[in-house]
């Protein structure tokens, strides 16, 4: 069973969520390995410069190694990058695309074995839920509502939660997600910037900033 980071969105270039990056490298071990799945972009050159700046900022939080999955990599040698690593890291951008790719490659069933540390970051948070929720705006989103992910949580999530950017919160996002929990039973944890929510074997931990929507009604979780 896998602890799971979910983290609300981090500037990895500003390094803004190094608090909790730290402790979840702590989770996995002394000097741990890191595999990264950046297949969050269509674009190839924005995934080139990402590869820099996310390889030192983890070797600098202490990572012994980083590799990558590359999207040419046969379901056997994800497994293998798989087995040697110690904490894998889903990044921001574009859920759909992590989700669609994450299907294709079989990684979503590599995932579900993985038996150490997993962070999602933004779009990396949403994909690892059965379903996530997206506020219209956010993304350019038409309209609230839930998408598919990859992962087997039973809760949805929402990120970028208070941003001051519509773009990324979305237009609205208090009212629109309290409509949204009306219509279904589903809780909907919308987490912060520089925020996270931790789940392991069942039980949810909250840092920072994350708000539960069910039924209507927001709570605050600590």
């Amino acid at each position: 069973m896998s602890r799971l980071y979910l983290l609300g969105g981090e500037d990895v270039g500003k390094r803004s969520s190094r608090h909790i990056m730290l402790r979840a490298i702590g989770d996995a071990g002394r000097n741990p390995t890191v595999l990264i799945f950046p297949w969050t972009h269509d674009s190839a050159d924005k995934e080139g410069e990402y590869r820099a700046l996310v390889t030192e900022y983890f070797m600098d939080l202490g990572a012994l190694t980083v590799q990558f999955a590359e999207p040419w990599d046969p379901y056997g040698a994800l497994v293998k990058k798989a087995a040697t690593s110690d904490l894998i890291y889903l990044p921001g951008g574009n859920p759909a695309v992590l989700v669609d790719r994450m299907l294709v490659s079989r990684g979503d069933e590599i995932l579900a074995e993985f038996g150490g540390v997993i962070v999602g970051n933004s779009a990396g948070a949403l994909a690892l839920c059965r379903k996530y929720a997206a506020v219209v705006g956010q993304g350019g989103a038409p309209e609230t509502r839930f998408f598919r992910g990859f992962g087997d949580l039973d809760f949805a999530v929402s990120v970028h939660y208070m941003s001051d950017d519509n773009s990324q919160a979305g237009i609205s996002p208090d009212s629109e997600l309290q409509a949204l929990s009306e219509k279904s039973a589903t809780k909907i944890f919308a987490i912060s910037d520089d925020s996270a929510l931790v789940h392991e074997r069942g039980k949810l931990e909250f840092i920072g900033y994350v708000f539960q929507f069910h039924r209507g009604n927001r709570t605050r979780c600590i």
